[in-house]
Formats: C-alpha cells, sequence, structure tokens
C-alpha cells in the first residue's frame, strides 16, 4: 500500500483494535474465573495479561500482512487504541453483562453441586450410621459375652 490508502489502513487498524478487544473478553472471562480482580492472584493475572498481549501482537501483525499494510506508522498504533476504545465504550457493555450472567449461572450450579454432593455424604453417613447402629444393637441384644469366651477357648 502507499500513503495514498492512509485512511483506509486507519481504517482496517481501527477494526483489528475492535477486535482487540473481542479478544479481551475472553482473558478477561478467564481473570474473572481465577479471581483475578481486587488485587488477588496477581501472578495469575499477569500471565493472563502477558498471553493476551502476546495474541493481540501476533494477530495485529498477522492481520498487516494480510491486508498489505504498510511500514509501520504512529498513525496505525493509534488506530488500535482507538478501535479498542470503541469497543470498550459500546459492545463492552453487552458482552460484560452476558459474561457476568454466564458467570452467576456457573457458581450456582457449582454451589449446587457442592451442596448435593455434601447432602448425598450425609445421607450416606446416617445410613451407615443406622445400620451400624442396628447390627450393633443386634450383636448386644442377641449374644452375650460368655459364648465369645468359650469360641475363643475352643479356638486356641
Amino acid at each position: 500500500m502507499d500513503t495514498q490508502n492512509q485512511f483506509a489502513v486507519f481504517g482496517l487498524c481501527l477494526i483489528v483494535g475492535f477486535l482487540g478487544g473481542a479478544l479481551y473478553e475472553i482473558f478477561s472471562f478467564f481473570r474473572l474465573l481465577f479471581g483475578c480482580k481486587k488485587g488477588k492472584n496477581g501472578v495469575i493475572g499477569g500471565v493472563i495479561d502477558v498471553v493476551f498481549w502476546v495474541s493481540f501482537t501476533s494477530f495485529s501483525v498477522a492481520m498487516a500482512f494480510a491486508f498489505g499494510f504498510p511500514s509501520f506508522r504512529l498513525y496505525m498504533s493509534i488506530g488500535y487504541v482507538l478501535g479498542g476504545i470503541i469497543y470498550l465504550k459500546s459492545l463492552h457493555r453487552i458482552v460484560a453483562f452476558f459474561e457476568n450472567m454466564c458467570y452467576n449461572k456457573i457458581t450456582q450450579w457449582i454451589k449446587k453441586a457442592k451442596k448435593s454432593k455434601k447432602l448425598l455424604k450425609k445421607r450416606w453417613v446416617k445410613d451407615y450410621d443406622a445400620r451400624k447402629n442396628e447390627k450393633s444393637y443386634h450383636g448386644k441384644r442377641c449374644f452375650s459375652s460368655t459364648p465369645v469366651k468359650e469360641a475363643s477357648k475352643h479356638l486356641g
């Protein structure tokens, strides 16, 4: 591309920046999933951010190669940043709403699964204790200690 198509290149950079914002939503969900908000799990959050920037850089370079951009210019990086800002101010709110909705559903499902698992465990323990108490009750009722002592004498 020559210098006559700088506006078209800038527009494509806006689109790539917009798509980069959409790409960050995926990594933002992982940050939310691993609890990297409010200073917790900073190392995991840093790793997720580095992976995002590496993937966004490789995506940007691939798009520049695919569309035949000229050598890197300052307006291209401004286009990437403005595309990301446009994404944050428009589509991000809708995606964040659905992301939080999915996260809440997943956490409710996990809590429900843990609760049902605990209930099953409590039921099993209760049933086991009832069977154990029932056997021990019958054992004390049916057998006396005298025949056991006599049987042990005969066995050795």
